[in-house]
């Protein structure tokens, strides 16, 4: 995965459809920074879907994962 380019605040509310544009139909990554610090990050919407499942999914793995070792320790 490539940098995401970076654009302060101030750009990004002149440009935000332009910068919503980018994420949406060429796949770019958009970081908002604030006082040259990263504030936010505008990415693409198939990239955010597959992000929130895969923390779901890590999500499970760890409390499975967790219960599994809490019944070893109780044998």
């Amino acid at each position: 995965m490539k940098k995401p380019q970076s654009v302060p605040v101030e750009q990004a509310r002149k440009e935000f459809a332009d910068l919503l544009d980018g994420t949406q139909h060429k796949g770019e990554f958009v970081q908002i920074t604030r006082r040259n610090k990263p504030a936010g990050v505008i990415v693409p919407p198939d990239w955010f879907d597959t992000a929130v499942t895969a923390l779901a999914e890590n999500k499970e793995l760890r409390r499975e994962n967790a219960d599994l070792k809490a019944a070893k320790e109780a044998l």
